[in-house]
C-alpha cells in the first residue's frame, strides 16, 4: 500500500512539473477611432454561450466556436454593441456568416474578408476566424458611421483578409447562385461528414446535384466506422456510400482534402464527375 501511495505521489509531482499547454490568447474588441469603451468586455465560452444568445447558441456550437467577447462603445449620443465570435477556423466563420446574413443587405467592399451593412442598425463581417456583429443600441445610426466603425473593427482584428481557400474547390460553372454554405457537422445526415463547404449545381441537362469539400480526419481516412466502400481511382482515394432513397455519396481526393458529390444514382457517374474536376 505504501508503494502504491508513493507511486501516486510521484505521478502527481510529475504532472505538476509538466508545462501547461499554451492556449491562444483571447482577442479584444477593437474600438473604432472616435469611439470609447463604455464598460469592460464580457466573455463567453462554449459552456455558457447560451447566457448571452440563449436559443441561438446551439447553432454556433455546431461549428468550432471558441469564445465570444462583447463590448459596448459610444460616440456622443450614439451607441454600438460589438460582438466578436472566435469561430476557431476561417471556414467556420464563413459558414455562420452565410447562415445568418440577411437576404437584403448592402455588401461593403474592402472590409475584412466579407461584410454586409443593414441600415440603420446592424453590420456583419468576417475576418480570418472571426465573425463580428455590430448593432446600434437604443436607436438608429447613420450608415456612414456604422460602415466606418465596421472598417476600423476589421482592421483591428488579427489574421488575414480573404475568403477561405476551400471555396476555390467549388467550381463556378453550373453552381446555383446563393447556395454556397457550410455545415459544421452531420452533413447529409452522416455523423462522419464534418466541416463541409457545399453548394448546389445544375448539369447541362438541368439535373440538380450537390458538391462539397472537406478536410478528412484520421478516423475517416481509415474508415473506422466501416460504413464506406473504399477504393482508389488513379492516385486518388475514393469513398462511397448510399443514402436510402436519395442515391449515392462519393468522395475523392487525398489526406488534405476530399471533394464529394451527392444526388447521383450510380457510383460510376459520381466518380467520373469528380475525376473530371480534379484533372
Amino acid at each position: 500500500m505504501k508503494k502504491i501511495a508513493a507511486g501516486l505521489m510521484l505521478a502527481v509531482l510529475a504532472l505538476m512539473a509538466m508545462p501547461a499547454v499554451a492556449q491562444p490568447p483571447g482577442v479584444n474588441v477593437p474600438v473604432p477611432e472616435g469611439w470609447v469603451l463604455v464598460e469592460e468586455e464580457y466573455r463567453y465560452g462554449r459552456d455558457n454561450l447560451w447566457e448571452y444568445i440563449n436559443g441561438a447558441a446551439e447553432l454556433f456550437l455546431t461549428y468550432r466556436f471558441q469564445e465570444l467577447v462583447v463590448a459596448d462603445i459610444e460616440q456622443g449620443e450614439s451607441g454600438l454593441t460589438v460582438s466578436v465570435y472566435d469561430m476557431g477556423n476561417p471556414l467556420d466563420a464563413y459558414g455562420i456568416f452565410e447562415t445568418e446574413k440577411p437576404k437584403e443587405a448592402e455588401a461593403l467592399a474592402d472590409v475584412g474578408s466579407a461584410a454586409l451593412l443593414q441600415p440603420p442598425y446592424r453590420g456583419l463581417l468576417i475576418k480570418d476566424r472571426y465573425y463580428v456583429k455590430i448593432e446600434a443600441g437604443g436607436g438608429d445610426i447613420p450608415a456612414e458611421a456604422l460602415a466606418g466603425a465596421m472598417e476600423d473593427v476589421a482592421k483591428g482584428l488579427p489574421g488575414e483578409n480573404g475568403l477561405p481557400t476551400e471555396l476555390a474547390a467549388l467550381p463556378e460553372k453550373g453552381r446555383v447562385p446563393g447556395t454556397v454554405a457550410f455545415a459544421g457537422s452531420d452533413f447529409l445526415g452522416f455523423e462522419d461528414l464534418k466541416a463541409c463547404l457545399y453548394a448546389d449545381y445544375l448539369d447541362d441537362d438541368g439535373s440538380e446535384y450537390g458538391l462539397f469539400v472537406m478536410k478528412p480526419n484520421k478516423a475517416f481516412l481509415q474508415n473506422e466506422s466501416g460504413k464506406w466502400t473504399q477504393s482508389k481511382h488513379g492516385e486518388h482515394l475514393v469513398f462511397a456510400r448510399e443514402i436510402p432513397y436519395r442515391g449515392v455519396v462519393v468522395l475523392m481526393g487525398g489526406p488534405k482534402q476530399l471533394i464529394g458529390v451527392s444526388g447521383f444514382s450510380e457510383v460510376e457517374q459520381a466518380t467520373e464527375l469528380l475525376a473530371a474536376l480534379m484533372r
